[in-house]
């Protein structure tokens, strides 16, 4: 099917290209809300507001140019330490969603993050479903902490030259 400029724009909350981007000290992106995401009752699983978080924490780091899979070779890795989360009014089918990260505080090994998941209502407002405080663990493999390098560093705080 060919679309035409007769063709109207979908409603707000309702759009088929999904944000992804950085915002001032963290990152936020959109998840529209699918059948596999609910539980019986048709809201959302609270376990996936977990997943939707680790996307956005992954998307963010992907957006200052660090990869797992790099930090995988240099024996490093994040982990979470602490999270500790407050819900909401429940997604449902279909909601389109905003996943915002946003840093917090570094210290030698840690980072402290605020992570938030907001649906996008239909008169351009956003309710907070859930929202968490989150401590990551810079770490080796064997499990230990390890100091954020400089490099690293620079990245997340935005001081890269």
């Amino acid at each position: 099917m060919n679309k035409t400029a007769d063709t109207p724009s979908p409603p707000a909350g309702m759009a088929t290209n999904l944000a992804n981007r950085l915002i001032e000290d963290g990152h936020e992106m959109q998840v529209r809300i699918y059948y596999e995401d609910t539980d019986f009752s048709g809201v959302v699983y609270h376990s996936n507001y977990l997943k939707y978080m680790e996307r956005s924490r992954t998307e963010w780091l992907r957006h200052l140019g660090i990869l797992h899979t790099d930090l995988a070779g240099e024996d490093s890795a994040f982990a979470i330490h602490r999270m500790e989360l407050k819900f909401g009014p429940p997604a449902v089918i279909d909601d389109l969603v905003t996943v915002r990260t946003t840093r917090r505080k570094l210290t030698g090994a840690r980072a402290f993050l605020r992570q938030e998941v907001w649906r996008d209502e239909r008169d351009g407002s956003q309710t907070l479903l859930c929202g968490a405080d989150v401590e990551v663990a810079f770490i080796n493999h064997g499990g230990g902490a390890k100091r954020f390098p400089d490099d690293l560093r620079a990245k997340l705080t935005g001081e890269e030259e």
